[in-house]
């Protein structure tokens, strides 16, 4: 799964992956503004088959708490 938020954060950014560190923030470090971080959030749902509510937007600061997020919803969705 952490390999494929990687992908998804490389093709929002335009990044290559190697450079996408776990304690990367994304508006900091990845550059990415609110809309690009609603479309990240939509692509992660569609790709991991979840839903994301909008009041948990927030709690997706770096990559490591996307990380740590998706593998709660995931384990809560199986």
């Amino acid at each position: 799964m952490k390999e494929q938020l990687r992908t998804l954060l490389s093709a929002t950014t335009g990044l290559p992956g190697s450079s996408i560190t776990d304690d990367a923030s994304l508006t900091h470090d990845l550059g990415l503004d609110s809309l690009d971080t609603v479309d990240l959030v939509l692509q992660m749902e569609d790709q991991f088959k979840i839903s994301i509510p909008d009041e948990d937007y927030p709690k997706l600061k770096t990559v490591r708490s996307i990380y740590e997020y998706m593998q709660q919803k995931v384990t809560v969705a199986s």
